[in-house]
Protein backbone atom coordinates (compact mmCIF):
# COMPACT_ATOMS: atom_id res chain seq x y z
CA UNK A 1 0.00 0.00 0.00
CA UNK A 2 2.45 2.25 1.18
CA UNK A 3 4.67 1.88 -2.67
CA UNK A 4 1.08 2.47 -4.31
CA UNK A 5 0.26 5.32 -2.53
CA UNK A 6 3.96 6.35 -3.08
CA UNK A 7 3.85 6.16 -7.06
CA UNK A 8 0.36 8.08 -7.07
CA UNK A 9 -2.19 5.38 -6.87
CA UNK A 10 -5.03 5.80 -5.54
CA UNK A 11 -6.29 3.17 -2.83
CA UNK A 12 -9.89 2.39 -2.53
CA UNK A 13 -12.06 0.18 -0.10
CA UNK A 14 -14.71 0.08 -2.57
CA UNK A 15 -14.62 -2.93 -5.04
CA UNK A 16 -16.88 -1.27 -7.76
CA UNK A 17 -14.75 1.38 -7.48
CA UNK A 18 -11.11 -0.26 -8.12
CA UNK A 19 -9.77 -0.68 -11.32
CA UNK A 20 -7.32 -3.02 -9.65
CA UNK A 21 -8.00 -6.02 -6.77
CA UNK A 22 -4.84 -7.09 -4.93
CA UNK A 23 -5.52 -10.27 -2.94
CA UNK A 24 -2.79 -10.84 -0.48
CA UNK A 25 -2.61 -14.48 0.68
CA UNK A 26 -2.09 -16.53 3.76
CA UNK A 27 -1.79 -20.11 3.48
CA UNK A 28 -0.39 -21.43 7.23
CA UNK A 29 -3.68 -23.24 8.00
CA UNK A 30 -5.85 -25.30 5.41
CA UNK A 31 -8.61 -22.75 6.20
CA UNK A 32 -6.96 -19.95 5.84
CA UNK A 33 -6.57 -21.05 2.01
CA UNK A 34 -9.14 -22.17 1.27
CA UNK A 35 -10.70 -18.89 2.39
CA UNK A 36 -8.18 -17.09 0.11
CA UNK A 37 -9.21 -20.05 -2.87
CA UNK A 38 -13.11 -19.30 -2.53
CA UNK A 39 -12.18 -15.46 -2.23
CA UNK A 40 -10.35 -15.68 -5.57
CA UNK A 41 -12.44 -17.42 -7.35
CA UNK A 42 -15.46 -15.32 -6.24
CA UNK A 43 -13.84 -12.04 -7.54
CA UNK A 44 -12.92 -13.89 -11.02
CA UNK A 45 -16.47 -14.88 -11.50
CA UNK A 46 -17.46 -10.91 -10.57
CA UNK A 47 -15.05 -8.82 -12.00
CA UNK A 48 -12.61 -11.25 -13.86
CA UNK A 49 -13.87 -9.45 -17.31
CA UNK A 50 -13.89 -5.66 -16.37
CA UNK A 51 -10.85 -5.70 -13.27
CA UNK A 52 -7.43 -6.67 -13.28
CA UNK A 53 -6.65 -9.12 -10.47
CA UNK A 54 -3.37 -9.55 -9.10
CA UNK A 55 -2.63 -12.50 -6.18
CA UNK A 56 0.41 -11.63 -3.73
CA UNK A 57 1.34 -13.11 -0.47
CA UNK A 58 2.54 -16.52 0.51
CA UNK A 59 0.42 -18.69 -1.48
CA UNK A 60 2.15 -17.32 -4.45
CA UNK A 61 5.81 -18.61 -3.59
CA UNK A 62 4.33 -21.63 -1.98
CA UNK A 63 1.43 -22.76 -4.25
CA UNK A 64 1.60 -20.76 -7.17
CA UNK A 65 0.11 -23.94 -9.85
CA UNK A 66 -2.76 -23.55 -7.76
CA UNK A 67 -3.03 -19.49 -8.31
CA UNK A 68 -2.37 -20.24 -12.14
CA UNK A 69 -5.46 -22.93 -11.87
CA UNK A 70 -8.04 -21.07 -10.54
CA UNK A 71 -7.38 -17.47 -11.73
CA UNK A 72 -4.88 -18.09 -15.07
CA UNK A 73 -4.96 -14.10 -16.45
CA UNK A 74 -4.30 -13.18 -12.92
CA UNK A 75 -0.95 -11.13 -12.13
CA UNK A 76 1.17 -12.92 -9.30
CA UNK A 77 4.06 -10.99 -7.09
CA UNK A 78 5.14 -13.10 -4.22
CA UNK A 79 6.77 -11.42 -0.38
CA UNK A 80 10.15 -11.10 -1.80
CA UNK A 81 9.15 -9.10 -4.14
CA UNK A 82 6.66 -6.70 -3.13
CA UNK A 83 8.83 -3.97 -4.66
CA UNK A 84 7.45 -4.95 -7.98
CA UNK A 85 3.74 -3.67 -6.94
CA UNK A 86 3.48 -1.04 -8.74
CA UNK A 87 4.85 -2.63 -12.16
CA UNK A 88 2.19 -5.27 -11.69
CA UNK A 89 -0.35 -3.03 -11.10
CA UNK A 90 0.29 -0.41 -13.49
CA UNK A 91 1.02 -3.12 -16.51
CA UNK A 92 -2.10 -3.87 -18.92
CA UNK A 93 -0.50 -7.23 -19.41
CA UNK A 94 -0.39 -9.75 -16.86
CA UNK A 95 2.45 -10.19 -14.61
CA UNK A 96 4.61 -12.46 -12.66
CA UNK A 97 7.12 -12.04 -9.88
CA UNK A 98 7.23 -15.42 -8.36
CA UNK A 99 10.83 -16.78 -7.37
CA UNK A 100 14.20 -14.86 -6.30
CA UNK A 101 15.56 -13.84 -3.26
CA UNK A 102 16.43 -9.94 -2.44
CA UNK A 103 18.83 -9.61 0.11
CA UNK A 104 17.38 -5.99 1.01
CA UNK A 105 15.93 -4.23 4.06
CA UNK A 106 12.39 -4.25 3.68
CA UNK A 107 12.24 -1.63 6.00
CA UNK A 108 13.47 0.69 3.60
CA UNK A 109 9.98 -0.11 1.61
CA UNK A 110 7.69 2.93 2.28
CA UNK A 111 5.00 2.24 4.04
CA UNK A 112 1.04 3.40 5.35
CA UNK A 113 0.70 3.62 8.78
CA UNK A 114 -2.41 4.24 10.47
CA UNK A 115 -3.49 5.27 14.09
CA UNK A 116 -0.79 5.36 17.00
CA UNK A 117 0.53 1.79 16.21
CA UNK A 118 3.43 0.99 14.09
CA UNK A 119 4.74 -2.42 13.25
CA UNK A 120 8.67 -2.49 12.23
CA UNK A 121 9.70 -5.68 10.86
CA UNK A 122 13.05 -6.57 12.59
CA UNK A 123 13.79 -9.98 10.06
CA UNK A 124 12.21 -12.48 7.68
CA UNK A 125 12.33 -16.10 7.94
CA UNK A 126 13.42 -18.32 10.90
CA UNK A 127 16.14 -21.29 11.70
CA UNK A 128 13.64 -23.64 12.88
CA UNK A 129 12.35 -26.62 10.81
CA UNK A 130 9.13 -27.65 12.38
CA UNK A 131 7.06 -30.63 10.36
CA UNK A 132 4.31 -28.69 9.94
CA UNK A 133 5.26 -25.43 8.86
CA UNK A 134 4.53 -24.49 5.42
CA UNK A 135 5.83 -20.78 6.16
CA UNK A 136 9.49 -21.66 6.25
CA UNK A 137 8.79 -22.98 2.22
CA UNK A 138 6.71 -19.37 1.82
CA UNK A 139 9.54 -17.33 3.36
CA UNK A 140 13.12 -16.87 3.22
CA UNK A 141 15.93 -18.46 5.49
CA UNK A 142 16.60 -15.79 8.20
CA UNK A 143 17.35 -12.26 6.90
CA UNK A 144 18.23 -9.95 9.93
CA UNK A 145 17.39 -6.34 9.33
CA UNK A 146 20.35 -3.73 10.13
CA UNK A 147 19.94 -2.40 13.78
CA UNK A 148 20.86 1.04 12.24
CA UNK A 149 17.78 1.08 10.04
CA UNK A 150 15.77 -0.20 12.47
CA UNK A 151 16.68 1.86 15.28
CA UNK A 152 16.21 4.96 12.49
CA UNK A 153 12.85 3.69 11.15
CA UNK A 154 11.25 4.21 14.98
CA UNK A 155 12.84 7.19 15.44
CA UNK A 156 11.29 8.57 12.77
CA UNK A 157 8.17 6.49 13.56
CA UNK A 158 7.92 8.53 17.43
CA UNK A 159 8.80 11.76 16.28
CA UNK A 160 5.64 11.37 13.90
CA UNK A 161 3.72 10.58 17.09
CA UNK A 162 3.55 6.94 16.86
CA UNK A 163 3.34 5.61 20.53
CA UNK A 164 3.35 1.64 20.11
CA UNK A 165 5.85 0.06 18.21
CA UNK A 166 5.90 -3.49 17.28
CA UNK A 167 8.69 -5.25 16.46
CA UNK A 168 7.34 -8.22 14.36
CA UNK A 169 9.24 -10.92 12.73
CA UNK A 170 8.39 -14.88 12.08
CA UNK A 171 11.03 -15.41 14.96
CA UNK A 172 12.38 -12.79 16.78
CA UNK A 173 14.34 -14.83 19.24
CA UNK A 174 16.78 -16.03 16.38
CA UNK A 175 17.13 -12.15 15.65
CA UNK A 176 20.57 -11.05 14.93
CA UNK A 177 21.86 -15.12 14.79
CA UNK A 178 22.89 -13.96 11.05
CA UNK A 179 24.79 -10.45 12.14
CA UNK A 180 28.43 -10.13 12.98
CA UNK A 181 30.24 -7.30 13.96
CA UNK A 182 34.10 -8.11 13.63
CA UNK A 183 33.38 -11.34 15.96
CA UNK A 184 30.71 -9.96 18.07
CA UNK A 185 26.86 -11.37 17.56
CA UNK A 186 24.37 -8.83 17.89
CA UNK A 187 21.47 -10.29 19.38
CA UNK A 188 17.98 -9.45 20.28
CA UNK A 189 19.03 -8.02 23.57
CA UNK A 190 21.26 -6.27 21.99
CA UNK A 191 18.96 -4.12 19.53
CA UNK A 192 16.22 -3.87 22.39
CA UNK A 193 18.68 -1.54 24.52
CA UNK A 194 19.40 0.45 21.41
CA UNK A 195 15.86 0.94 20.28
CA UNK A 196 14.83 1.76 24.14
CA UNK A 197 17.29 4.44 24.62
CA UNK A 198 15.57 6.44 21.54
CA UNK A 199 13.71 9.67 23.17
CA UNK A 200 10.29 10.09 23.60
CA UNK A 201 7.28 8.55 24.59
CA UNK A 202 6.33 5.01 23.22
CA UNK A 203 6.21 1.59 24.10
CA UNK A 204 7.46 -1.17 22.50
CA UNK A 205 6.20 -4.88 21.86
CA UNK A 206 8.89 -7.86 21.18
CA UNK A 207 6.74 -10.22 18.58
CA UNK A 208 6.82 -14.04 19.17
CA UNK A 209 9.83 -16.33 19.77
CA UNK A 210 10.20 -19.67 19.39
CA UNK A 211 11.55 -21.52 22.46
CA UNK A 212 13.99 -23.67 20.77
CA UNK A 213 16.41 -20.87 20.73
CA UNK A 214 15.44 -18.99 23.56
CA UNK A 215 18.24 -20.29 26.00
CA UNK A 216 20.67 -18.17 23.57
CA UNK A 217 19.63 -14.63 25.02
CA UNK A 218 17.30 -15.38 27.86
CA UNK A 219 19.42 -13.55 30.85
CA UNK A 220 20.06 -10.85 28.31
CA UNK A 221 16.79 -10.84 27.27
CA UNK A 222 15.33 -10.97 30.81
CA UNK A 223 17.47 -8.07 31.94
CA UNK A 224 16.37 -5.92 28.97
CA UNK A 225 12.60 -6.97 29.87
CA UNK A 226 12.42 -4.81 33.15
CA UNK A 227 12.98 -1.21 30.77
CA UNK A 228 10.09 0.94 31.52
CA UNK A 229 9.25 1.26 28.04
CA UNK A 230 9.07 -2.38 26.90
CA UNK A 231 5.97 -3.91 27.70
CA UNK A 232 5.78 -7.18 30.01
CA UNK A 233 4.52 -9.28 27.30
CA UNK A 234 6.19 -12.45 26.11
CA UNK A 235 4.81 -14.53 23.23
CA UNK A 236 6.20 -17.78 23.60
CA UNK A 237 4.52 -20.92 21.64
CA UNK A 238 4.78 -24.31 23.11
CA UNK A 239 2.54 -25.97 20.36
CA UNK A 240 2.31 -29.14 22.68
CA UNK A 241 2.51 -30.18 26.59
CA UNK A 242 3.67 -33.98 25.67
CA UNK A 243 7.41 -34.35 24.61
CA UNK A 244 6.71 -37.00 22.41
CA UNK A 245 4.84 -34.94 20.34
CA UNK A 246 7.44 -32.14 20.19
CA UNK A 247 9.77 -34.56 19.17
CA UNK A 248 7.48 -35.37 16.35
CA UNK A 249 6.99 -31.90 15.47
CA UNK A 250 10.71 -31.00 15.27
CA UNK A 251 10.30 -27.87 17.90
CA UNK A 252 13.73 -28.80 19.53
CA UNK A 253 12.92 -28.26 23.08
CA UNK A 254 11.29 -29.99 25.93
CA UNK A 255 8.19 -29.08 28.35
CA UNK A 256 10.44 -29.29 31.07
CA UNK A 257 13.21 -26.84 29.30
CA UNK A 258 9.51 -24.38 28.58
CA UNK A 259 8.32 -24.31 32.31
CA UNK A 260 11.95 -23.47 33.01
CA UNK A 261 11.81 -20.15 30.31
CA UNK A 262 8.64 -19.61 31.76
CA UNK A 263 9.73 -19.33 35.67
CA UNK A 264 12.42 -17.33 35.11
CA UNK A 265 10.46 -14.82 33.24
CA UNK A 266 7.62 -14.95 35.93
CA UNK A 267 9.98 -14.81 38.82
CA UNK A 268 12.76 -11.63 37.50
CA UNK A 269 9.60 -10.05 35.24
CA UNK A 270 6.26 -9.27 37.60
CA UNK A 271 2.85 -9.54 36.47
CA UNK A 272 4.48 -10.45 32.77
CA UNK A 273 1.92 -11.64 30.35
CA UNK A 274 2.72 -15.45 28.59
CA UNK A 275 1.13 -15.36 25.64
CA UNK A 276 1.35 -18.89 23.65
CA UNK A 277 0.10 -21.15 20.91
CA UNK A 278 -1.16 -24.65 21.01
CA UNK A 279 -1.49 -27.60 18.01
CA UNK A 280 -3.98 -29.91 19.02
CA UNK A 281 -4.15 -33.27 16.91
CA UNK A 282 -0.52 -33.00 15.40
CA UNK A 283 0.26 -36.24 14.31
CA UNK A 284 1.13 -38.21 16.45
CA UNK A 285 -0.91 -37.01 19.37
CA UNK A 286 -2.59 -39.75 20.72
CA UNK A 287 -5.10 -39.47 24.11
CA UNK A 288 -2.75 -39.36 26.72
CA UNK A 289 -0.33 -37.10 24.86
CA UNK A 290 -3.24 -34.39 24.49
CA UNK A 291 -3.81 -35.30 28.53
CA UNK A 292 -0.55 -34.08 29.32
CA UNK A 293 -1.41 -30.57 27.27
CA UNK A 294 -4.05 -29.96 29.66
CA UNK A 295 -2.16 -30.80 32.34
CA UNK A 296 0.49 -28.24 31.16
CA UNK A 297 -1.57 -25.23 30.71
CA UNK A 298 -3.55 -26.19 34.27
CA UNK A 299 0.21 -25.64 35.66
CA UNK A 300 0.92 -23.19 33.82
CA UNK A 301 -1.81 -21.13 33.63
CA UNK A 302 -0.57 -18.84 30.82
CA UNK A 303 -2.49 -15.18 30.51
CA UNK A 304 -3.67 -15.72 26.73
CA UNK A 305 -3.46 -19.17 24.45
CA UNK A 306 -4.51 -19.51 20.27
CA UNK A 307 -5.51 -23.18 20.58
CA UNK A 308 -5.43 -24.58 16.84
CA UNK A 309 -6.50 -27.51 15.34
CA UNK A 310 -3.26 -29.31 12.89
CA UNK A 311 -3.73 -28.45 9.48
CA UNK A 312 -1.93 -30.85 7.28
CA UNK A 313 -0.51 -27.97 4.70
CA UNK A 314 1.44 -29.52 1.35
CA UNK A 315 5.16 -30.47 1.00
CA UNK A 316 5.27 -30.68 4.84
CA UNK A 317 6.68 -33.87 6.82
CA UNK A 318 3.54 -33.77 8.87
CA UNK A 319 1.30 -34.28 6.15
CA UNK A 320 3.07 -37.68 5.01
CA UNK A 321 2.40 -39.25 8.68
CA UNK A 322 -0.98 -40.85 9.73
CA UNK A 323 -3.21 -38.06 10.58
CA UNK A 324 -5.61 -37.74 13.59
CA UNK A 325 -9.52 -37.74 12.95
CA UNK A 326 -11.31 -34.54 12.39
CA UNK A 327 -14.06 -34.94 14.91
CA UNK A 328 -11.04 -35.91 17.50
CA UNK A 329 -9.19 -32.94 16.57
CA UNK A 330 -12.71 -30.61 17.01
CA UNK A 331 -13.42 -32.22 20.06
CA UNK A 332 -9.71 -31.40 21.95
CA UNK A 333 -9.91 -28.45 20.40
CA UNK A 334 -13.51 -27.53 22.22
CA UNK A 335 -11.91 -28.64 25.39
CA UNK A 336 -8.74 -26.88 25.93
CA UNK A 337 -10.70 -23.91 24.80
CA UNK A 338 -12.93 -24.18 27.71
CA UNK A 339 -10.34 -24.35 29.77
CA UNK A 340 -8.42 -21.66 28.87
CA UNK A 341 -11.45 -19.97 29.00
CA UNK A 342 -11.94 -21.09 32.77
CA UNK A 343 -8.64 -20.27 33.10
CA UNK A 344 -8.16 -16.34 31.49
CA UNK A 345 -11.46 -15.74 33.21
CA UNK A 346 -10.17 -16.12 36.42
CA UNK A 347 -6.75 -14.26 35.90
CA UNK A 348 -8.61 -11.36 34.40
CA UNK A 349 -10.98 -11.35 37.06
CA UNK A 350 -7.90 -10.69 39.87
CA UNK A 351 -7.62 -7.09 38.31
CA UNK A 352 -10.88 -5.77 39.15
CA UNK A 353 -11.10 -3.12 41.04
CA UNK A 354 -7.73 -2.03 40.59
CA UNK A 355 -7.04 1.30 38.97
CA UNK A 356 -4.55 1.13 36.31
CA UNK A 357 -2.13 3.19 33.59
CA UNK A 358 -3.22 2.25 30.28
CA UNK A 359 -1.77 3.71 26.65
CA UNK A 360 -4.97 4.10 24.64
CA UNK A 361 -4.17 2.42 21.12
CA UNK A 362 -6.81 1.18 19.17
CA UNK A 363 -10.47 1.28 18.26
CA UNK A 364 -12.41 -1.56 20.01
CA UNK A 365 -14.84 -4.04 18.19
CA UNK A 366 -17.74 -2.33 19.00
CA UNK A 367 -18.69 1.16 17.11
CA UNK A 368 -17.28 3.94 19.38
CA UNK A 369 -15.40 1.57 21.75
CA UNK A 370 -11.80 2.24 22.43
CA UNK A 371 -9.12 -0.16 23.80
CA UNK A 372 -5.97 0.81 25.60
CA UNK A 373 -2.87 -1.57 26.80
CA UNK A 374 -1.17 -2.01 30.53
CA UNK A 375 2.19 -2.19 30.97
CA UNK A 376 1.79 -5.81 30.50
CA UNK A 377 0.10 -5.40 27.12
CA UNK A 378 -3.22 -6.68 28.80
CA UNK A 379 -6.14 -5.19 26.94
CA UNK A 380 -8.70 -3.00 28.03
CA UNK A 381 -11.70 -1.72 26.62
CA UNK A 382 -12.15 2.02 28.59
CA UNK A 383 -16.21 2.48 28.10
CA UNK A 384 -15.66 6.12 28.28
CA UNK A 385 -12.69 6.78 25.98
CA UNK A 386 -12.90 9.01 22.76
CA UNK A 387 -11.12 9.05 19.49
CA UNK A 388 -8.48 12.07 20.44
CA UNK A 389 -7.94 9.89 23.53
CA UNK A 390 -5.89 7.48 21.25
CA UNK A 391 -2.20 7.92 22.10
CA UNK A 392 -2.70 9.20 25.44
CA UNK A 393 -1.65 7.31 28.52
CA UNK A 394 -5.22 7.20 31.13
CA UNK A 395 -5.78 6.05 34.27
CA UNK A 396 -8.58 3.75 34.70
CA UNK A 397 -11.00 2.14 37.06
CA UNK A 398 -11.18 -1.52 36.07
CA UNK A 399 -14.79 -3.10 37.16
CA UNK A 400 -14.91 -5.81 34.72
CA UNK A 401 -13.79 -8.63 33.12
CA UNK A 402 -13.84 -11.45 30.38
CA UNK A 403 -11.58 -14.38 29.72
CA UNK A 404 -10.21 -12.06 26.71
CA UNK A 405 -9.86 -8.72 28.41
CA UNK A 406 -10.31 -6.32 30.72
CA UNK A 407 -13.20 -3.38 30.99
CA UNK A 408 -13.96 -0.52 32.87
CA UNK A 409 -13.91 3.74 32.78
CA UNK A 410 -11.78 6.54 33.13
CA UNK A 411 -10.52 7.80 36.48
CA UNK A 412 -8.59 10.64 37.74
Amino acid sequence: MGYLEESGITISDDLDDADVIVVNTCVVRKDSEERMIRRIMELRKIYGGSKKIVVAGCMVSSMPSTVKKIAPESSMISPQNIDKIVDVVSSPISKEYISGVKKIDKLTFPRLYRGVVAPVPISEGCMSDCSFCITKISRSTLRSYHPRVIVETIKDLVSRGFKEIELTSQDSAVYGFDLNDHGYRFMLPDLLNRVLEIEGDFMVRVGMMNPQWLDKIIDDLIEVYRHPKLYKFLHIPVQSGDNKVLKIMKRGYTVEEFEQYILEFRRKVPDITIATDIIVGHPGEDHHAFLNTLDMMARIRFDRVHIAQYSMRPLTEASRMPQVKEHIKKFRSKVAELLQEIIGYEINSSFIGRRAKVLMTERGFRRHTYVGRLMNYRPVVVRDALENDLGKWLYVEIDEATFFDLRGHRTV
